[in-house]
């Protein structure tokens, strides 16, 4: 067995030292060599600032130290697949890819000197010689030349010449004499020389033409059998198909998420501020959403972005957000450009700000496609959820498709501050507006919007006015009364159809109460009405319904006198009253 200290003078200054045999610790060597198994994995997965390697090295360069404490040098012996110290194993491993054991066994050593200082002065050497050794071709050189060429003064190793290793040689003895080596050794030549004719008659043999067998065909001796190629194939496939968009945002993400790097994270920021405009003009939503649901995870992590960080992760969120860019992508959508699925593009969606608001808003009123309506505004209703400031300000929209949607979109979500900029809708040049701020006004209950609606009463569009009468009812609101009485007592009436003169009896009959019964009373019984003659027919119904909205006895013993009226519309739309107010 060959020593290392023979290839190294430095060797020699180490010869006075003494082993100790006994009371060795183990189960430290043991823990040493588990540690040195995680250190050189990670010497080998990441580059040297990465601190999942510092972190292990620093751990081994710690056991080292300590283990200097009881020993002066460590002494261990390998096989194919353990390594121990003074008999006890300390190492094993199963699988000799990664084995430490065998990386050493393969090439000849067979017994390692670790020396005090290794861990100081040659660590990181040691741990780079045994990754050189794993990558070595089997034609180049092997770990005792990767050693030799390291000088390490902290590590001593001892070699066998593997060509001779199991070989007995004979030693000298008394039956050994001259004459006999000398007979065996002609004897030998003798038999070699034989051996040689032999062949040579075989290869004359050989030349004489004989069948042809496939095997002469055959190109290799190393070709794949049909698993194996199938094998092959299928982890081809596996790679062509591999989605590397993931695998690079993965890498970004995880170099994202180290606080200690501030730098880091703002160029790995840049980066996916360029990356998601590039997502969304491919049509990659998938890889869009994800990149956006990672951005808001971190965001909500205590200490992971500073406040410069968090502002330049907001930008990101609030570009890809802007209305340019929502109408960019909605026009892709509509021309056919990109498509999509529904659900894919709601994932996508859920992680815009309040200035996708508006532009997604007022598609979600004109697609024509039912689904992607539904999915936009159930988006819609998601982003307002978290901006309501900004859907109140979208009130105050000149586009009407906008300004009506945004009314409606208020009244379902119940947002209470919405009502002054409802009274100012009630006003808009468009009657859709008026009549959305109208009826939001009825859903809120907005007692802020009931003077408007007065106004409202004398709209030019009838479907306002209707609209109009019904929110005053449904809000209650007695100063109302006086308006509604004119209207009643008034000639525009007369020449509406029934559903205006319903609705505005019933406001009359709600907003004014046992007030309104005499007006009402003379309407539906008096012979002779204002004009000295009968009111029509549909005057009288209405009047009947407005009695039929005053829960008092004045008002349902003026219903019970015109239960024998000879007009059968007048007298069912009575009865009809009177099975309300009970």
């Amino acid at each position: 067995m060959v020593d290392s200290s023979d290839l190294n003078p430095a060797g020699a200054a180490d010869q006075g030292l003494d082993w100790k045999e006994t009371n060795l610790p183990v189960d430290e060597v043991r823990s040493l060599f588990v540690t040195l198994g995680k250190a050189f994995r990670a010497y080998q997965l990441y580059d040297e600032n990465n601190p999942v390697r510092q972190r292990f090295v620093g751990t081994l360069r710690a056991e080292f130290e300590h283990l200097w404490s009881e020993l002066d040098r460590l002494v261990v012996t390998v096989d194919e697949d353990h390594i121990y110290v003074d008999g006890a194993e300390v190492y094993q491993s199963e699988s000799r890819n990664d084995s430490l054991a065998f990386l050493f066994f393969k090439d000849g050593v067979r017994e390692v000197t670790f020396l005090p200082g290794i861990e100081v002065h040659e660590l990181d050497t040691f741990l780079g010689v045994l990754q050189k050794a794993r990558k070595l071709v089997p034609e180049g050189d092997d770990l005792l030349t990767v050693l030799w060429e390291a000088e390490m003064q902290f590590l001593r190793y001892q070699y066998v010449d593997l060509l001779a290793e199991g070989v007995e040689l004979p030693t000298p003895g008394a039956g050994n004499t001259g004459q006999e080596l000398q007979a065996a050794l002609e004897a030998e030549d003798e038999e070699i020389a034989a051996q040689e004719e032999a062949s040579a008659a075989g290869e004359a043999a050989a030349d004489t033409p004989q069948t042809v067998q496939q095997d002469d065909f055959n190109p290799t001796l190393y070709v794949l059998d049909p698993r194996e190629m199938e094998t092959l194939r299928a982890e081809l496939q596996k790679e062509i198909a591999r989605d590397t968009r993931a695998d690079v945002l993965k890498a970004l993400f995880d170099r994202l998420e180290e606080p200690a790097n501030r730098a880091r994270q703002s160029e790995v920021l840049g980066i996916l501020r360029t990356l998601l405009p590039n997502f969304l003009s491919r049509g990659k939503l998938i890889a869009a959403t994800n990149v956006l649901g990672e951005l808001r995870r971190l965001e909500s992590l205590d200490g992971m972005f500073d406040d410069q960080r968090l502002s330049e992760s907001r930008q990101i969120l609030d570009e890809v957000s802007s209305p340019e860019a929502v109408d960019e992508l909605m026009s892709a959508l509509f021309g056919g450009t990109i498509r999509v699925s529904s659900a894919r593009l709601g994932d996508f969606l859920q992680f815009l700000r309040g200035g996708a608001l508006a532009p997604l808003l007022r598609h979600s009123e004109v697609v024509e496609h039912k689904e992607l309506q539904a999915v936009l505004r159930q988006s819609v209703q998601g982003i307002a959820k978290n901006n309501r400031k900004e859907l109140v300000d979208l009130l105050e929209e000149d586009d009407p498709i906008l300004a009506a949607a945004s009314a409606k979109l208020a009244a379902e979500m119940k947002i209470a501050e919405a009502g002054p900029a409802l009274a100012r809708l009630l006003v808009h040049e468009d009657a859709a507006v008026r009549l959305a701020a109208v009826e939001a006004a009825i859903e809120l209950k907005a007692s802020t919007v009931a003077n408007a609606l007065e106004a409202t009463l004398d709209d030019s569009e009838r479907d306002v006015r209707i609209a109009a009468a019904r929110a005053l009812a449904e809000l209650r609101y007695p100063p109302a009364a006086k308006k509604l009485s004119a209207i009643i007592r008034g000639k525009r009436i007369r020449s509406a159809d029934i559903s205006e003169k319903i609705a505005v009896f019933e406001a009359f009959g709600t907003t004014a109460g046992s007030d309104g019964v005499p007006l009402l009373d003379e309407l539906l019984n008096k012979k002779g009405g204002l004009l000295g003659k009968r009111e029509s027919t549909e005057i009288r119904a209405a009047a009947a319904l407005g009695l039929g909205r005053v829960p008092t006895p004045e008002a349902r013993a003026a219903l019970e006198r015109a239960t024998q009226d000879e007009d059968l519309v007048v007298r069912s739309n009575v009865n009809r009253a009177l099975r309300d107010e009970e």
